[in-house]
């Protein structure tokens, strides 16, 4: 169990920030596919904040999030984590239905991992935008975020599901609780990120 900080940054320039990764900091995961299942339960997680999220990736997990104090920090989001390795996600997934859970939406991105001091920088795109998510102690979010060019003043506490709601609204587009690729738009991301081709919800 740990307490987890983070911020993210949309991004208009992410070839820019990975170039400056490579100078100050060291890749920890390659580029790879993920795919998310958030679950719940009639409502009661998400009506307390809580998230329970099973992920295919590299490594499949489950993580469980919960409120903690709001950080001081602006544009920080802080939050009590309790994460897993799950060797049959598929399985998991069963149980969590047999729980009385079920699916409240799937999303995707591609990701790719980076180290910088005491933080840790995760690169994402996703099928509405690409964005920087800087996790490390609160207080030292800012100046991390600026020592890679990112404007502290710019960083969102966000979730992905909220941002992906925002934008569709600012397009004109119809509530979607989902955001996945398009099979096409996948494959072209996996070629050009230099991933292996995924069938979905496997890893790159």
């Amino acid at each position: 169990m740990s307490i987890e900080h983070e911020a993210k940054f949309p991004l208009a320039d992410l070839p820019a920030l990975e170039a400056r990764l490579r100078t100050l900091g060291s890749l920890r995961t390659r580029w790879h596919f993920e795919s998310n299942t958030v679950y719940d339960r009639d409502g009661e997680l998400a009506s307390s904040d809580r998230l329970l999220r099973l992920r295919r990736a590299l490594v499949s997990t489950l993580t469980f999030k919960e409120p903690v104090t709001a950080s001081e920090t602006p544009g920080v989001k802080s939050r009590r984590e309790r994460e897993c390795r799950v060797e049959d996600p598929d399985g998991m997934d069963l149980i969590l239905r047999g729980l009385g859970f079920s699916p409240r939406l799937t999303y995707e991105k591609f990701r790719a991992v980076w180290t910088v001091g005491e933080g840790t920088v995760f690169l994402d795109i996703l099928p509405f935008g690409h964005f920087a998510e800087i996790e490390a102690p609160a207080a030292s979010i800012p100046e991390l975020a600026r020592s890679l060019g990112l404007d502290p003043a710019a960083a969102l506490d966000a979730s992905y599901h909220a941002l992906h709601r925002e934008w569709r609204r600012a397009n004109g587009l119809p509530p979607q609780e989902n955001f996945v690729f398009e099979a096409p738009d996948r494959r072209r991301l996996t070629i050009k990120l230099g991933c292996e081709a995924p069938a979905q919800g496997e890893p790159c």
